[in-house]
């Protein structure tokens, strides 16, 4: 998803605050301070990559138009990932598959709850 080149340290920090938007869709959220990736926060990085309209979106493609991206089609991938395609993972040790694949699995529970806030859970149908 992300090319590897040689950047202005602009295009540098601009492809480093995109990446760590990603990322925070990965990481473990809590509902306290024992990481540093909170709900909130995990939530602000699912709004930031996947929002079509709003304020997360015109941010991502204010950033995205800095490095010669196209911020919408950015938001397109992820949200496509969100919805079932692959999230190609970094790591493929079998621990890291395996860790990836929970991470995955969470995260789209989560995708799936900031859409649709006030559905009722599968147990409750």
């Amino acid at each position: 998803m992300f090319e590897s080149r040689q950047q202005s340290p602009e295009a540098a920090l601009v492809t480093a605050i995109l990446m760590q938007a990603y990322r925070d869709l990965f990481l473990t959220a809590t509902s306290g301070h024992e990481t540093f990736t909170t709900q909130s926060e995990q939530n602000q990085a699912i709004a930031f990559l996947t929002d079509q309209t709003g304020p997360h979106a015109r941010h991502r493609a204010f950033l995205c138009s800095l490095i010669g991206w196209d911020g919408n089609v950015l938001g397109e991938r992820v949200r496509r990932m969100m919805e079932g395609a692959d999230f190609p993972p970094t790591d493929k040790t079998p621990a890291a598959l395996k860790r990836h694949a929970k991470a995955v699995k969470d995260i789209r529970t989560r995708w799936q709850h900031l859409k649709y806030p006030h559905a009722l859970p599968a147990s409750s149908v």
